[in-house]
């Protein structure tokens, strides 16, 4: 397993950044909860473009450089987002599929939308690893009984559909 101190950097945070959100990351080796500051950008457009993400962990005191985490983007399989509701204008017309995934110690249910035509094969073939999924349920040996999210982001890259 590799060491979560060498995972996790400090990192460099503008102290006037605004709108705290709260966040849910999962990455193989732990989950991390806490608050990041998006903006009016997706939290699926912000993980989609790479990168590191920036996270104050719960607990951290404030605004401080050092209270901040760095952490590798590519390394998250799961992220519970803060909510955000897009602009109706913007909203485009979307097929719903259900879908079940393993990623890593979790199995995954829950329903992608995608582009009217898509195939679901599409979602094997994306080059947007990063991938919404609505009224989620996620279930892990190391969990008492499953949760229940609005939205879980999943990252394809480590993912393995499950087909019954």
């Amino acid at each position: 397993m590799q060491d979560v101190r060498n995972l996790l950097a400090p990192f460099q945070h503008d102290p006037e950044a605004q709108d705290l959100q709260p966040i849910r990351l999962y990455l193989a080796e732990m989950v991390l909860v806490g608050s990041v500051s998006p903006g009016d950008e997706r939290m699926t457009d912000i993980l989609n473009n790479g990168g590191e993400l920036s996270i104050l962990p719960a607990g951290a005191e404030g605004w401080q450089a050092q209270d901040w985490m760095s952490v590798p983007i590519d390394d998250l399989e799961l992220v519970v987002p803060p909510r955000h509701v897009s602009d109706p204008e913007k909203r485009v017309e979307r097929d719903r599929h259900y879908v079940r995934l393993r990623i890593g110690e979790w199995q995954v249910e829950g329903m992608a939308h995608l582009k009217p035509g898509s195939e679901q094969d599409a979602l094997l073939l994306s080059t947007h690893p990063f991938l919404p999924l609505t009224d989620v349920t996620m279930s892990s040996p190391d969990s008492p009984r499953p949760e229940t999210h609005e939205v879980v982001i999943v990252n394809l890259r480590h993912a393995e559909f499950v087909v019954d």
